[in-house]
């Protein structure tokens, strides 16, 4: 883990909402950035509320937005409003960091893009995140996470054999694009050391979830075959990695690929005549052999047999047995309104997400404005 702070005095303005953009910007705080999250005044931003049927504080403090907006700072602004406009420039003018998430075009009609941000600002690292990128045919598409695992060929090769593209319970293309921004800004950043200017960085969701697929486009790129919803080595084509279910109707994940975890996985359940199976080419006798063995013990026998075992056997665990497991734990990963990055944060990092606004008189005090003008541009809307 890291134990400084690579971004301190790195000033982040944050623009985005929902999920992606905020989870890059939680990553940069955690880093050491000082982010300041530019939230509408009427609303902010939407994640305050929870998701769409959830239950929610009604004072736009969902667990959501605690958990992805720690350690930041909120400021109203305005920006359809002239001098909304007028504060942002001010605040870009002595930023490193601009992070926006609208469609293509957005923000030139707000006359704040990176052309105009870069006359403010050379060094500014300008980036844009979008669902799918600022050109090619679909740049002006709206689109969600599953609007881009459906569009890069994910959906369909997950889920069983037999059955329909399967959904998953994390929002991928959410995720993997706040890690290719926050990897990208960081990079931009340290190039901006060097050549003594910023950037502009175009990202988005629909290559982030491209980019990640590396294992079925190489299978695809050799020209063997193409791969198949549940007929792949990582989707239950091999029973040496598969998910089995226990006679107490839990499930159990096995992941021997390599021989010598398959070779301790044989021995433990005292299945010698297994070894030799591994990768013979007609795998539904063995898969159908391995699950008749899972299924005659509960789950709790096989944790405590494998316990010891090298061979990459593990418990399918609920989100509450996962929360509670020693080792997450042991990492302090999951905190009560705390999510963690594997890098560690820094100190200041673990702060309690901003109130809406909360940090507008602060900031806008560093531009010269007094509360009096803070006060006025409240009535008018502004902020």
């Amino acid at each position: 883990m890291l134990s400084s702070r690579p971004l301190r005095g790195m000033r982040v303005l944050d623009l985005t909402r929902l999920a992606p953009g905020p989870f890059a910007s939680l990553l940069l705080v955690d880093l050491g950035a000082e982010v300041i999250k530019v939230e509408d005044p009427a609303f902010g931003d939407p994640a305050r509320y929870g998701l769409p049927g959830q239950s929610s504080p009604g004072e736009g403090d969902s667990a959501l937005f605690r958990l992805l907006n720690r350690g930041k700072k909120s400021i109203t602004c305005n920006l359809k409003s002239v001098q909304g406009r007028v504060i942002m420039m001010q605040l870009i003018a002595g930023a490193d960091v601009l992070l926006e998430g609208f469609r293509p075009g957005v923000m030139k009609r707000l006359g704040l893009d990176y052309e105009a941000a870069l006359e403010a600002n050379p060094r500014l690292v300008y980036a844009s995140l979008s669902g799918f990128g600022q050109d090619g045919p679909c740049r002006q598409k709206a689109g969600h996470d599953l609007s881009c695992m459906a569009l890069s060929g994910w959906l369909d090769l997950t889920g069983a054999a037999d059955g329909a593209p399967a959904l998953s319970a994390i929002p991928i293309a959410d995720m993997a694009s706040a890690l290719w921004l926050a990897l990208a800004v960081t990079a931009a950043l340290l190039e901006r050391e060097r050549i003594g200017k910023g950037c502009y960085l175009d990202l988005a969701m629909l290559d982030s979830v491209c980019a990640l697929m590396a294992v079925p486009v190489a299978e695809m790129m050799s020209g063997s075959s193409l791969p198949q919803r549940g007929d792949t080595m990582l989707t239950g084509k091999l029973a040496c990695y598969n998910l089995y279910q226990t006679e107490d109707g839990r499930y159990m994940s096995l992941a021997a690929i390599e021989p010598r975890f398959w070779e301790s996985f044989c021995s433990a359940v005292g299945r010698e005549d297994w070894l030799s199976r591994q990768y013979e080419p007609e795998q539904r006798t063995l898969i159908s052999e391995v699950a008749d063995l899972f299924r005659g013990k509960p789950r709790g026998y096989w944790v405590e047999l494998f316990s010891n075992r090298d061979c990459c056997c593990e418990p399918v665990l609920t989100l509450e047995e996962a929360a509670a497991h020693s080792q997450i734990q042991a990492r302090g990963l999951w905190r009560e309104g705390i999510l963690h990055c594997p890098l560690g944060s820094c100190e200041g990092a673990d702060a309690a997400a901003p109130r809406l606004g909360e940090y507008t008189a602060q900031v806008l005090a560093e531009l010269g404005y007094t509360l009096e003008d803070v006060e006025a541009l409240r009535s008018e809307g502004v902020v």
